[in-house]
């Protein structure tokens, strides 16, 4: 399972909270099996995605739709930053 954060920052933190929980199907095109989100101070937010295919999920982010969610959703564009989780540390090691 792969883990993906995007970060972004929004218009306005409730109308991305809003919109974030309608996109399942979205999500679902994306092989999301879970997604956590949040945000923080300055109207920055982020979701963790695990997929179990990360190029699927990759292709989507690009995609028209994904633009026009993002878009209605009130992400700034040129904030979205992807980070693919690719290293754990286990601290209990």
């Amino acid at each position: 399972m792969t883990k993906v954060v995007v970060k972004a920052e929004v218009e306005d933190v409730e109308r991305w909270k809003r919109g974030f929980v309608t996109h399942s199907d979205l999500f679902l095109t994306q092989a999301v099996t879970v997604a956590y989100w949040g945000a923080g101070e300055g109207n920055k937010v982020a979701g963790c995605f695990e997929t179990t295919d990360l190029d699927a999920f990759m292709a989507v982010m690009e995609s028209p739709d994904t633009a026009e969610a993002m878009s209605s959703d009130g992400i700034i564009e040129g904030t979205v930053e992807i980070f693919v989780l690719d290293s754990v540390l286990d601290p209990s090691a």
